[in-house]
């Protein structure tokens, strides 16, 4: 990266004891044009090399941890997005554009809405069943009070900004804003497309620390079960145990209720 301007910021991950149930993030956001990705954290790898390989590890360890990818994986359709993922070798404008149309795909598009949903906590499901994308991701983090999302975020509604207006609405206020977000206008589009690359690169470092910290496990199995008692409690009643005093083994009853969650 000799030369190229780069924004990173700076995530320090701290896991405190798993029976605190606590992961704390302390972010420092710089600006892309005073510091450069510190070489004994990410060396001299490519931002692209660097997000590629974060990218596998999400994957590894959302299937190892949670048994289910926090990204799904690309479409035969769209493998393309992901493989031709990297600073542009031109400062054409729609270069720039194809590039984030493809990384949008890649951390937006591909969210596991299904599983992101069980991580909303029962008593507020109905406030937010209906929420998709960027929304229903803030919803699972927040609501769970999982810190340091804010800002990561916060990064994903501007990509999504910046995708959604695009270069032939220059002119138009909000394209303005993002590009303002991301300096567009005091550098060139390979030098922004780096930065926004290394800061797709810290999402995926914060997505990571949470998986490998067991909490987002934790509020998965939760929730099942939690959903599961709720089953059981609307059952109660009407079923027939098979006992001549209407009485309930709860025991039993919840031995397997956990053993299907």
């Amino acid at each position: 990266m000799q030369g190229e301007n780069v924004i990173y910021f700076k995530v320090h991950i701290l896991y405190a004891d798993r029976k605190e149930n606590i992961v704390s993030i302390d972010t420092d956001k710089r600006r892309l044009s005073q510091v450069q990705t510190p070489q004994n954290m990410r060396g001299n790898l490519s931002p692209e090399h660097i997000f590629n390989q974060l990218y596998d590890d999400l994957q590894n360890a959302s299937q190892a941890q949670l048994g289910w990818q926090w990204l799904l994986p690309l479409r035969s359709a769209d493998v393309h997005h992901l493989q031709s993922l990297g600073i542009p070798a031109t400062n054409a404008q729609q270069d720039f554009d194809g590039l984030v149309l493809s990384l949008a795909k890649i951390l937006i598009d591909s969210l596991n809405e299904e599983s992101l949903k069980k991580l909303i906590p029962c008593e507020k499901w109905e406030a937010f069943k209906d929420k998709r994308g960027i929304a229903l991701l803030e919803a699972a983090l927040s609501l769970n009070e999982l810190k340091g999302a804010d800002v990561h975020v916060a990064f994903l509604r501007k990509l999504q900004s910046f995708r959604a207006s695009g270069s032939v609405h220059q002119k138009e206020h909000n394209y303005l804003k993002v590009a303002k977000y991301f300096d567009f206008g005091s550098q060139s589009p390979r030098n922004v497309f780096a930065n926004i690359l290394n800061s797709a690169s810290d999402t995926l470092d914060y997505f990571i620390a949470l998986v490998n910290s067991g909490r987002i496990r934790d509020i998965f199995e939760k929730n099942q079960i939690a959903i599961g008692y709720a089953g059981f409690s609307d059952m109660i009643g009407i079923a027939d145990f098979g006992t001549s005093d209407a009485s309930v083994n709860h025991d039993e009853a919840i031995y397997e209720l956990q053993s299907k969650s």
